[in-house]
Formats: C-alpha cells, structure tokens, sequence
C-alpha cells in the first residue's frame, strides 16, 4: 500500500469519523493501543503507523471493519470510488510481472482490476497458473503470447481476450514488455462467504501481512482445498508439501491449482518410518524459517505431534499444547475464544493449579494477537462460588489470583455470567472486571469444551477458526467434519499469531 503522509493522515480522519459514531474519547484510543494521550494527536497526522495488531485492536473497540480504518468505507456501505492514475497501489513489483492495482479502496469488490505490464522472459521460464473465476485481458501495448488449457492464441494493441481461469494459463510478452488491463472476477471472496463482522476482519488483517508460508505433512485433498483458498486471497504465498509426491499428486489430482505455490519435499523412508519422517521433515522447515505454520495432513497425529515436541529437533517451547477455538457467536458483540475442547482431557493435571496456567497464557496470546488489548478470561465451572465439594472451583479461584500482568482472569464463573451483563447485574457482581465482559472461556474438562464448542458451532451456526498454541509457530490440525471456512479461517488466524509471535521476539 503507499505510504504517503497524505495517505496516513486520511487514515487519522477515518479514525475520528468512527470514533465520534461510537462516542469513543481519544483516551480510549490511545490506552487500548499502548500509548500516552498526547499519542493521539500523531494518530491524527500519520506520524504514528498503526500495524496490522492496532488495527484489530481498533476496529474492535470501533465496532467497524478494517477497510472502514484504511479506506473509510464499510463493507456494508454503497458506494462509487474514483481511482486518479497516481492512487493505484503497486501488488506485485518482480520486473516479470508487474501489478498495480485499479481500484484498491473499493472495499469487498468482486472483481479485481489490474494494470499489468509483462516482460519477456524465456519460455521455459514461463509458470504456469490457474485459479477460481474468469479473466479479461485488453491489450494496450506490446503483443502478448496466451497459452490457456495448452491452446496458444496471440493478441494485438487493442485486442482483448476472456477465458476461463480455473484453465491452466501462461502469458509472455513477444515484443520486449506488453502493458495491458486485466480483470479478474472471482464471484464471491472468502470476505463475502464469511457473514460475521469480526471473522472479516481476521481475513482482511490476514490479506495485510506480507504473505506467510505453510507446511503441510503429507497433504490431502482436505488440507490442500483450505490451502488453495488461502494462496487465491494471497494469505499464503508458499506451501512446502511433505512427503511422496507421487502419493501427494494422486490423493490430491484436480486440486493442486497453483503450481507455482507449491515446493515438494520428497520422504524417502517406508512403511512404518514414512510418517515419523514426513513429520520430522516439516518441523525441519519451520526450525529455518522456511515455514511460518506447520498443518496436518493425512499423517498419525501422535507421529505429527511427537516430531513438533521433540526436545531436540522440535518446535516446543516447554508449554502444553492447547487448541483454542475463536468464535463469532450471534449475539455476543466480540469474538469469544474457547479453551480447551480438543486436546487437554483436563485444565488441571493431578490436581495441580500451576498446570492450568499454560492454557490460560496460550489462550491470552491468541487473543492479544488478534485484537484484543487487554483480555478478559473466565475460568467456567458450574457455578461463581467456590466449594470443596466441587474441587475445580477451588483451583480456579486459586488460578484466577496468581499474577496476570497482561489480562483479567476471574474465577468460578458460570456460563452466563462470563458472557451476559444483565446476568452479572442480576446477581449484584458488577465489580468482577471479567462478569458479562469475557473474551475467553476456559473449561474445566474436555467433554465441557467439547459440548459447548459443538453446542456454538452446530446449533447456534458461529463461525469458527481452531488454532493448536504452545510450540514457537502455530499447529493446524484439521477435521474431516470442518468445512472449507474454518479450515481456512484457522489459516487466517495462524498467519496472524505467527506475525505476533515474530514481532514479540523482536521486541525481547
């Protein structure tokens, strides 16, 4: 995007048109984003940048959409935009193929208008590619070469051309460079398919990141159709697949769209030594910083996170793991982040308060990285009082008054006074920081987790992304029961705990 001190101080109007829509005080700004009051008045000038976290955090406490921050304009809202010849945003700048971008603040455009120019290249250097949706082309310079499912066709100065994109295509320039206007319609993005207004965020301060990299461990078709949505949206910009690539190319036959995303990484053991390898392989590539998130494909999952643990080869920080689902549930006006439905049978082992810390501290991470300045946890159990007949309680209220330097953690608390403010006035608790006001539920027990994230997911329909915390990058483990959206929304979500993660490390 440009960088323009013009750019950054409409930044600043956008900033105070949804402020005043929400009556929000500069205070509340600059102490949800970390900094002094005087701050604000940098904000309103462009001489603070706010990152990709800011602006989650933002658009939290706004009540609005990322684009509403960057472009002043909601997804919801009509509109007609003029785009002048020196607003065009550079995409791609790789003096092949060269993109900028004809409508950059139409914000959830269907179809996205390019001016490209193409230089010639070798043909053996050509890539390549295919994706999602139709493809116009106008020819306004040079003369272009168009190679779409192996038919090669070749175009003039004003000669336009419209095909079918999910069709491998290759493009080369036959005089020195071609400029011309493309359009590509995709139907509807993943910002379109997703009907919450906190998971649209996710996926826009995703598409904001300079694009990550993900390992997957002997992919399948499940794995490589979440992928693929991710590489279209421009999330993802490599995928290094582990293991038999003939095995690979089979199970996967018709899905693998992007052949220039994808790197092979070849597995020679056999038998029973194949998956420990595959698996040993992938934490390889993130150890080098090749990879920003590691998933599981068709692979044992005790061989997949044995190789994550591994003490001396592996990714593992001394934490427990733990999945944390991140939630946008109707009828609560934030996200919520479930802890733990899927891993730990368990908050605290043998009856040891110190070992619920780990899910606790995991779970505040993902919700730090995803917005929230300052989150709100709920240690849930039946009810608020604790009582030595039901010792969980106890150890929650013990749990809850350790040191928290970064969030509020509050303990007993029964489900509807985590969540619902009339609840909490109700039962006269209006003190406790956390009652009515929750971002993060923690369960006792698996089955209690694993029952409410069912209970949100399948009977109230929420949208839900699942991120595995507690090794240095983020662990996908993907469900056949998961659909295209969470698989691809938990790739949302680990490319921004990933960015989080290396900015914290910068930061120490």
């Amino acid at each position: 995007m440009q960088r323009s001190r013009e750019d950054k101080m409409e930044k600043g109007m956008h900033l105070k048109k949804y402020m005043e829509r929400e009556g929000i005080s500069s205070k509340e700004v600059t102490d949800t984003l970390g900094l002094n009051e005087g701050a604000f008045k940098e904000l309103e000038t462009g001489a603070v940048s706010l990152g990709v976290s800011d602006l989650l955090k933002l658009a939290s406490l706004l009540k609005t959409d990322i684009p509403a921050l960057l472009y002043g304009k909601e997804y919801r809202e009509r509109k007609a935009i003029r785009t002048g010849a020196d607003e065009r945003v550079v995409v791609r700048n790789e003096r092949v193929l060269d993109y900028e971008s004809l409508a950059p603040t139409y914000v959830g455009r269907h179809m996205e208008p390019f001016f490209v120019t193409i230089y010639r290249k070798k043909d053996e250097e050509v890539e390549i590619s295919r994706h999602d949706g139709e493809e116009f082309l106008f020819i306004t310079k040079g003369r272009l070469k168009i190679k779409v499912a192996g038919e090669e066709s070749f175009l003039e100065e004003g000669d336009s051309f419209y095909f079918d994109s999910s069709l491998p295509h290759s493009v080369n320039a036959i005089t020195e460079k071609v400029e011309l206007v493309s359009a590509i319609y995709k139907g509807d993005s993943m910002v379109h398919k997703t009907r919450g207004r906190r998971m649209k965020a996710i996926i826009e301060a995703a598409k904001l990141l300079s694009s990550r990299n993900i390992v997957v461990v002997s992919p399948d078709s499940i794995a490589i159709s979440a992928i693929n949505l991710a590489i279209d949206e421009e999330i993802i910009e490599k995928a290094y697949l582990v293991g038999k690539r003939e095995w690979i190319d089979e199970r996967c036959k018709g899905d693998l769209r992007f052949p220039g995303a994808y790197e092979y990484v070849e597995v020679e053991e056999e038998g029973d030594a194949f998956e420990p390898a595959a698996s040993r392989a992938a934490v390889s590539l993130v150890r080098q910083g090749k990879a920003h998130m590691i998933m599981k494909g068709k692979v044992n999952t005790n061989a997949y996170l044995k190789a994550i643990l591994n003490r001396k080869e592996g990714i593992g920080t001394g934490r427990r793991l733990s999945l944390v689902g991140i939630f946008e549930v109707p009828g609560v006006d934030r996200l919520l982040m479930l802890t733990d439905p899927g891993i730990n049978p368990e908050l605290f082992v043998d009856d040891d308060v110190s070992s619920g810390v780990d899910i606790v501290r995991n779970a505040i991470d993902v919700a730090r990285s995803l917005g929230v300045s300052r989150p709100k946890v709920a240690l849930l159990d039946a009810n608020e009082v604790p009582t030595d007949s039901i010792p969980t309680t106890v150890f929650e209220r013990n749990l809850s008054e350790m040191m928290w330097d970064d969030a509020d953690v509050a303990g007993p608390l029964s489900y509807d006074l985590a969540l619902y403010e009339e609840h909490v006035r109700t039962k006269g608790m209006t003190d406790n920081p956390v009652a009515g006001k929750a971002d993060i539920l923690v369960v006792p027990y698996i089955a209690t987790g694993n029952i409410l994230y069912k209970s949100w997911a399948m009977t109230m329909g929420a949208e839900v992304a699942n991120v595995v915390l507690g090794a240095s990058a983020p662990i996908i483990l993907t469900s056949r029961s998961d659909s295209d959206i969470v698989k691809f929304l938990t790739i949302c979500a680990s490319a921004l705990y990933s960015s989080w993660l290396e900015a914290r490390a910068k930061d120490v």
